[in-house]
């Protein structure tokens, strides 16, 4: 049986907040750029007739999940649960 937690600091209890804002911050960021990587970049690119706009957003969105990726992992890290 685990003995019942410890209270926690001032300065631990912002900083787990902090990490959960981070992690909340990735997934939106995450997602939203996988999604527009392989949903929006395509439909745009057909629809508008134009391989540059479709190519153009598919880097925006490649770029936010990968931002999205890394601040998650900051954010997990600072609770302790690195991957």
């Amino acid at each position: 049986m685990m003995p019942p937690p410890a209270p926690q600091s001032a300065a631990a209890h912002k900083q787990a907040q902090t990490a959960r804002k981070l992690i909340n911050l990735s997934t939106i960021v995450g997602w939203g750029g996988l999604g527009s990587l392989l949903l929006l970049a395509p439909t745009l690119g057909v629809v508008l007739h134009s391989a540059t706009l479709g190519g153009v957003i598919a880097v925006v969105g490649a770029g936010g999940a990968l931002v999205g990726a890394v601040v998650g992992q900051i954010g997990r890290a600072m609770q302790g649960r690195v991957i």
